[in-house]
């Protein structure tokens, strides 16, 4: 058995399990200049899952969710924000917060602190949240760490004890030219190295800048072992110990 995993640039992965259940983590598609993707192609997503308020995060939670029967995971302030603007059935409304641990099906999320913000504007007013990540125990043998955005922290060496992650995504710079960054790429090389995984998604860059080459060179140093896969929308599978391109 086989997990698929495809991302779509920002730190939009969509995660397919042997069963056919979809995950799809931070949907950003109409402003992702990364992609051509849009919400309506996935109508078959189960669960959405969001780290923060942010418009390469959040970004088209709603629309996914208006054209799908998908559940999704955030926290509060963004549940409160989707109720504000969409009527749904609280069973597909599932809030979270550091700590959390929940079960949907054979796969288990658990929700994990980032260093970073979590805002927007309801009413005028200044709404805080709190940003997480994301330990996805797709099915046995294969766990993502969907980091969200996070600055270099010890977290990172902690996940390794506790949940031994085998791929994971990195932020590596910033989302658009001039934007600020979480990790600079040979912080976000380091922090790869101390998760322990045996893959790793590049996101959060600008295509044909620089980033991507000096990333690898400090993976290079750092955990030569570590396999990259990179580039916008192409599959790939994950097995027990093995991976490859399809």
């Amino acid at each position: 058995m086989s997990v698929k995993f495809t991302y779509y640039g920002g730190m939009c992965v969509l995660i397919e399990r042997s069963d056919g259940y979809k995950i799809l983590c931070d949907p950003y598609f109409t402003k992702n200049v990364q992609t051509e993707a849009v919400p309506e192609d996935f109508r078959d997503v189960n669960l959405v899952l969001v780290t923060h308020h942010a418009s390469d995060h959040y970004g088209n939670v709603e629309e996914v969710m208006a054209c799908s029967k998908a559940q999704v995971m955030m926290c509060s302030d963004n549940i409160h924000l989707i109720k504000e603007h969409m009527d749904l059935p609280k069973e597909r409304l599932v809030s979270t917060v550091y700590g959390d641990c929940r079960q949907f099906g054979q796969t288990v999320v658990r929700t994990m602190l980032a260093f970073h913000t979590s805002k927007h504007t309801n009413g005028g007013i200044l709404t805080y949240g709190p940003p997480v990540g994301y330990i996805i125990e797709v099915e046995p043998g294969v766990t993502y760490y969907h980091t969200g955005d996070t600055a270099l922290s010890e977290n990172f060496r902690t996940i390794r004890e506790l949940y031994h992650p085998n791929i994971m995504c990195a932020g590596i710079s910033g989302i658009r030219p001039g934007a600020s960054r979480e990790m600079t790429e040979r912080e976000a090389a380091l922090g790869v190295s101390w998760c322990g995984v045996d893959v790793v998604i590049p996101t959060h860059y600008v295509t044909g800048t620089d980033s991507l080459n000096v990333f690898k060179q400090h993976l290079a140093s750092f955990a030569p072992y570590v396999k990259v896969m990179e580039g916008i929308e192409r599959p790939f599978c994950l097995e027990p110990l093995q991976v490859y391109s399809v």
